[in-house]
């Protein structure tokens, strides 16, 4: 009998299993691959130049920096961050795109809209909050009131309603002056407007009375003597404008206007928890940077840098609070 005939099959099955080995060798290699390693995308709801992509490229640059993990920010604006939400929830799960935004797209929207084509809890992972931004009552310098106390007599003596800008509707500006338009029983006749920068211009040409602003513009303009300040939301006053009191501390306990509106990160749902708090831990390493943190309070943001469960957490009480008082004040989902 040929000594070979026992063995042959034996062969053929080590040659067989060498072969399943080896292919399945690159999969085995690629689930060890550390993350990151390749360029992380941050998806911004914005345009260049804002607020939000400020932070997104100051962040992604220090990343960068500290981690040598080139991150790209990818601008896609329009339908309320709806456009930029889509674009991450239909991304693989990997770690390699992350949405960088505000509330309006996680919590506002759910007031507005009847139907959004992604869930804000069930299609993300929270990553994690980064900044929260003060908003500041201001008024134009030739209007009456040099007062909170006094907007609000000279508001309620309007009896058409007193015009106030808004960055559009159902956005942080629109909730917040309804809200005390509300609580101080006066009429508000609100013009929404595609972001700042048109309030700031049509308030300061006289075509409006009131606003919301941010801080660089509340402060650049009431330095000029230009605006007046009124109220900043949140629990504690600005450094930046110290002069400035809270809604909070006269008298107010109003949760919109006791909050400040803030960004936050998240990755599609699925995504690791292992590679969703090394993201969380990229992101929080960048806000610890003196110099990030000098540049984002310098321009009116405080650094959080909470955990993917904190922001869970406030981004499930949040989405409560924020569609009960939409209704409140009249604003319903279309």
């Amino acid at each position: 009998m040929n000594p070979d005939f026992h063995q042959k099959p034996l062969r053929r099955a080590l040659l067989a299993a060498g072969a399943l080995l080896c292919a399945a060798a690159p999969v085995q290699a690629q689930s060890h691959v550390p993350y990151p390693s390749r360029p992380i995308r941050f998806v911004v709801p914005f345009a260049a130049g804002g607020a939000l992509d400020y932070v997104a490229r100051l962040l992604g640059a220090e990343i960068t920096r500290q981690s040598r993990a080139q991150v790209i920010v990818d601008n896609r604006p329009g339908a309320s961050g709806i456009l930029a939400a889509e674009n991450v929830k239909g991304s693989a799960p990997d770690g390699y795109s992350v949405l960088i935004t505000n509330m309006e797209s996680h919590v506002n929207n759910l007031g507005l809209f009847k139907s959004l084509p992604y869930d804000p809890v069930r299609d993300f992972q929270p990553v994690g909050m980064i900044a929260s931004a003060a908003a500041i009552l201001v008024g134009k310098a030739a209007v009456p009131p040099d007062s909170l106390a006094q907007f609000v007599a000279y508001a309620r003596a309007d009896k058409g309603g007193v015009s106030f800008g808004t960055w559009g509707n159902g956005t942080y500006s629109h909730i917040a002056i309804a809200s005390l338009g509300r609580i101080d029983r006066f009429a508000v006749v609100t013009v929404p407007y595609k972001g700042e920068s048109p309030v700031v211009q049509d308030l300061l040409g006289g075509n409006l009375s009131f606003a919301m602003a941010s801080v660089l513009v509340a402060k650049a303009q009431t330095d000029k003597g230009a605006m007046k300040a009124y109220a900043v939301n949140g629990d504690r006053r600005l450094a930046l404008m110290p002069t400035v009191p809270t809604f909070k501390e006269l008298g107010y306990t109003d949760p919109v206007l006791n909050m400040r509106p803030w960004f936050a990160a998240y990755a599609p749902a699925g995504t690791p928890k292992a590679v969703v708090d090394r993201i969380n831990a990229l992101l929080r390493d960048a806000l610890r940077d003196p110099g990030v943190a000098s540049s984002l309070s310098d321009k009116g943001f405080e650094p959080i840098g909470s955990s993917p469960a904190e922001h869970q957490r406030e981004l499930a009480r949040q989405i409560q609070t924020f569609t009960k008082v939409m209704h409140d004040i009249g604003i319903h989902p279309e």
